[in-house]
């Protein structure tokens, strides 16, 4: 072969290694380039808890950067001691087999400050084996601060539920009680572990009242009809007794639950019995009734009030007259159609008795919710002629109740709104139902350009900007002074010294008659402000609407914080689509490349399979032909020149000679062995090599094998060549030739590094599958070369530490893993240094095809 042909074949080779360089980093770089944009904790992990792999957001996250992992960053140096055992246990599981795991633990960041996080992991499979773990870490501290804002609310809830004033039950399916406050205890006379989960609604309804009761139970379960939503009946204690009672009944949105008020009214149904009975029995009850009671003559349109009743409304008896004008004055425009007309029926004779809830005004201006109830007296002609009844002051349990309904509104808003300005309007409108509402803002921080943003509001007067360098004291506004003071304000044009009070805080904008700013709060985090205003009425708003606009200020924080989370999230999905189109075009482009150097590496594989092929025939004519003439030399020398020599150094020099001629021998008979492997591998390889597949006996090949390895084993007595071959009748299906070579090759092996001791042979078969080992007793394999033991041309770098002038080719381990897997089998090695090897492989003893040479 000439110069130029070597040089070839060097730079083939060189070509060939850059190609496969080039494949292995483009599948390296597709694997985390994705990975190191997401906003994502990523990592990989080896079998000792050594990080492999972090992507950027992890590593920032926890205060480490590349270098920390190139230096050694170990699972010790990012868990918590508190977590690492439990950490450990499940490491274990995991790369026992389990195919995931995710839990919870605390770590630490590299700063030393702790945080809670969930771990999704899965273990990493390599050609069979688990050679790491790979996995998702989620920094779950928002969570669980969401979390606690949610136990806060529930609290909250619970709180009004017992704190409403009357008392409250949550019926369930079939009218189960699932819930009752304090006050349902006290009236129904049972302890709440007697009721809750335990009697129904009809436990406390008397038969009596059980059939229409249960006829409006059974149009609220089927959706049907109108029954009512509040109504009176007899209610029966634990003890037997009767009470009447007003209910107030509302379906839970979304659910079979219902909520249900209930007030006494026994005591106000007997108080008007009597009046009834006695003017003189009527006015000792209107002095000391607790209700506002009036009596209307219909004939001259007198009405006597009460004094509680004139209380409720702030008036005195000059202020409020005693004729029904009064009355008529004080009701709330949007009320008084409503509230005639149940007075109406009663005076037409429709029905005895009437109740109605309106609104009536304060003397102040603020806004009093009235429960009416009325009963009509008839003369002896059967007609009308006077109705009388009670105003019970609703104003506490209505703002209860309409609180309980707004945070549950707007809790639910964030899952019916699309966006935040959405949720913005709906909040509003929310507000609105309850208070004076038509002028409206809320302003959010923005931490970092430090200002205040409003990012929502609805004026009649003025515009809103944005309010900058908030943590400057010289910035002044209401909207500034209720986020620093972190604390409702109230301020009111009927107040003797608003103006001093505005002039000290500071107004920006029209100055508004009556102004109500609440903080919004996440925890002890303020986050920003929320206000209603009236240009026009400065008593429009009372403590009541303090309040309430205090009470929903949180649930209005943590649904705009979810709102904004919700956005953000899809934001970013949204420019991670983007990212992945535009990575997978990226990665697309990349694939075509890599196609590309696969074909030429086939193509070089190809020449590289031809060029080995042609160049080991080429060196086994001239070796053939120096081998015959070495021999013959040899002989020669032996037979004509030996005999000559005269002396001892001549006789010395001899021996030499025909040693060297046998060391030339020798030599030439190991590179033979060397290229009819390599022409073996390469066959192999390349697809090339003749596979005359036969039904075989397993046990009967190996004995072959074993006889054609025992001479070398009878020429060395310290080591005994054991077999184990227990009869069977199951077959396999392969070359026999393949198999002798592949048995011939692991017994040369053993026998090479084996001094003494032994060499077993051993089989069983199991599960369709036939076992074969081959083990030894000598120097074994050290543990940084089990993993490469069977590439080309390794050899242990503990020598043939026996036969030094048996020394292998480095092929023979190799042939053995194609011969193998060929035959869908597997090959391992066990080995313990200074104690022996076991080299065992599997062949499928189901029947293959026959002949499977394939054509040159």
């Amino acid at each position: 072969m000439t110069g130029d042909e070597r040089k070839t074949k060097k730079e083939l080779i060189e070509e060939l290694d850059a190609l496969r360089a080039l494949v292995d980093d483009v599948r390296a770089e597709a694997g985390c380039f994705v990975a190191d944009d997401l906003p994502l904790f990523i990592f990989e992990m080896d079998l000792e808890g050594n990080f492999r792999f972090a992507n950027r957001h992890a590593l920032e996250n926890f205060g480490y950067t590349g270098a920390d992992i190139r230096a050694g960053l170990t699972l010790t140096d990012i868990i918590h001691p508190d977590s690492i055992h439990r950490v450990r246990h499940n490491l274990a599981r995991l790369l026992s087999g389990k195919d995931f795991e995710h839990e919870e633990y605390m770590a630490v960041r590299k700063d030393g400050n702790a945080l809670p996080i969930k771990v999704y992991s899965q273990p990493i499979r390599r050609g069979g084996e688990i050679a790491g773990v790979r996995g998702v870490v989620i920094d779950v501290s928002e969570i669980r601060q969401v979390e606690d804002a949610l136990r806060k609310s529930e609290s909250h809830y619970r709180t009004l539920f017992e704190t409403t004033g009357t008392a409250m039950v949550l019926l369930g399916k079939d009218a189960v009680i699932k819930n009752c406050n304090s006050q349902f205890c006290v009236m129904s006379g049972c302890a709440r572990e007697e009721v809750e989960g335990r009697k129904t609604w009809m436990d406390f309804v008397p038969p009596a009242e059980r059939e229409r009761m249960g006829r409006y139970q059974e149009l609220r379960d089927k959706k049907i009809g109108n029954p009512p939503s509040d109504y009176e009946f007899d209610f029966l204690t634990y003890g037997g007794e009767h009470r009447r009672i007003h209910l107030f009944v509302r379906n839970v949105p979304g659910t079979d639950d219902r909520v249900c008020s209930l007030i006494d009214v026994t005591e106000r149904d007997e108080a008007l019995r009597a009046l009834r009975k006695s003017e003189e029995r009527y006015q000792l009850m209107a002095r000391g009734a607790n209700d506002g009671l009036w009596d209307w003559y219909l004939d001259s349109d007198e009405c006597f009030y009460s004094p509680r009743y004139r209380e409720i409304l702030g008036y005195s008896e000059e202020e409020f007259p005693n004729h029904v004008a009064s009355w008529l004055k004080s009701v709330h425009p949007d009320d008084r159609e409503r509230a005639l007309a149940a007075n109406k029926e009663c005076i037409d004779g429709k029905v005895e008795q009437f109740q109605v809830e309106f609104r009536q005004i304060h003397k102040d201006g603020s806004v009093r919710w009235i429960l009416g109830r009325g009963a009509s007296s008839r003369d002896e002609n059967g007609n009308v002629y006077r109705i009388s009844g009670s105003h019970t002051d609703i104003t506490q349990r209505k703002l209860n109740e309409r609180t309980t309904h707004a945070l549950y509104a707007i809790s639910t808003a964030v899952n019916t709104t699309r966006d935040l300005r959405e949720l913005y309007q709906t909040i509003h409108a929310i507000i609105g139902e309850v208070i004076e509402a038509e002028n409206f803002f809320i302003a959010m921080l923005d931490e970092e350009q430090d200002m205040l943003r409003f990012v929502y509001f609805q004026d009649e007067m003025d515009d809103y900007f944005d309010i900058p360098n908030i943590s400057d004291p010289g910035q002044s506004s209401l909207t500034i002074h209720v986020f620093r003071t972190a604390a409702p304000l109230y301020l009111s044009q009927a107040d003797p010294d608003v103006e001093a009070r505005m002039a000290a805080i500071g107004v920006i904008g029209t100055p508004p008659a009556a102004w109500l700013g609440v903080p919004l709060r996440q925890g002890d985090r303020m986050v920003g402000a929320m206000a209603v205003q009236d240009y026009a009425n400065p008593k429009q708003y009372s403590d009541e609407a303090v309040t309430f606009l205090t009470a929903v200020s949180e649930q209005v924080a943590m649904a705009i914080e979810r709102k904004a989370i919700e956005e953000a999230l899809t934001r970013l999905n949204e420019e991670l689509e983007d990212k992945v189109e535009q990575r997978t075009a990226e990665i697309e482009a990349r694939q075509a490349e890599l196609e590309e150097a696969n074909r030429r590496l086939m193509t070089l594989d190809e020449i590289k399979s031809s060029m080995v092929s042609s160049v080991s025939h080429e060196l086994r004519t001239p070796l053939t032909s120096i081998r015959g003439f070495a021999k013959l030399c040899a002989k020669d020398f032996s037979r004509h020149f030996l005999p000559l020599a005269q002396g001892e150094t001549l006789s010395a020099k001899g021996a030499r000679i025909q040693g060297n001629l046998g060391i030339i021998d020798t030599e030439g008979e190991r590179l033979t062995r060397l290229i009819n492997d390599f022409l073996d591998i390469n066959r192999i390889e390349s697809g090339k090599a003749c596979w005359n597949d036969d039904t075989l006996n397993p046990a009967e090949i190996i004995r072959d094998a074993v006889a054609s390895a025992s001479g070398g084993f009878k020429a060395s007595r310290g080591v005994e060549l054991v077999t184990v071959l227990p009869e069977t009748d199951r077959r396999i299906q392969a070359d026999p030739d393949k198999i002798k070579q592949l048995l011939i090759n692991l017994l040369n092996n053993a026998y090479k590094f084996t001094r003494q001791g032994r060499v077993t042979v051993a089989m069983r078969e199991q599960d369709g599958l036939l076992t074969v080992s081959v083990g030894d007793t000598g120097a074994g394999i050290p543990e940084d070369e089990l993993s490469y033991i069977f590439e080309k041309f390794h050899k242990s770098r503990l020598g043939d530490t026996v036969r030094n002038e048996e020394q292998g080719t480095g092929l023979g381990l190799a042939i053995c893993k194609e011969i193998v897997e060929h035959y869908g089998g597997i090959i391992r090695v066990e080995s313990t240094l200074g104690q022996g090897s076991v080299f065992t492989f599997t062949l499928p003893t189901v029947p293959a095809n026959g002949n499977a040479c394939p054509e040159p």
